[in-house]
C-alpha cells in the first residue's frame, strides 16, 4: 500500500512516497527508519494530520489507533513562529 509523507520545516517541505503494511497506523508511520530521521518527535512539538484532518480524538481518531489507507497523506503540523494577524497588523502599520 502506498501512503504519502508530509513535513513542513522553514526553508523546504519534505514530501516523501512510502510503501508499507496496510496494517500501520500514523504513529507506526513516524517511527520508520526514513521518517524518523527527519525530525526528533521528542525534542520538538507537533499535531499530526491525515490529509488536512487532524488527528485528535474528535473527528478522527487519535495517532495511535488511526490505520492509515491507500493513498492518505500524513502531515506533521508544527507551531507557527508568528502569529498571522500580527503579522498583519505590523505590515499594515508600516505601509
Amino acid at each position: 500500500m502506498n501512503i504519502y509523507f508530509a513535513l513542513q520545516e522553514s526553508q523546504n517541505v519534505v514530501f516523501r512516497e512510502l510503501d508499507v503494511s496496510e496494517s500501520i497506523t500514523a504513529l507506526e508511520v513516524l517511527q520508520l527508519p526514513g521518517i524518523k530521521e527527519l525530525f526528533e518527535p521528542s525534542k520538538e512539538e507537533f499535531k499530526i494530520g491525515v490529509n488536512s484532518i487532524e488527528l485528535d480524538g474528535k473527528y478522527k481518531a487519535l495517532p495511535q489507533n488511526y490505520r492509515m489507507s491507500d493513498g492518505e497523506r500524513l502531515e506533521v503540523y508544527r507551531p507557527l513562529n508568528q502569529d498571522p494577524k500580527e503579522r498583519r497588523k505590523i505590515k499594515a502599520s508600516q505601509e
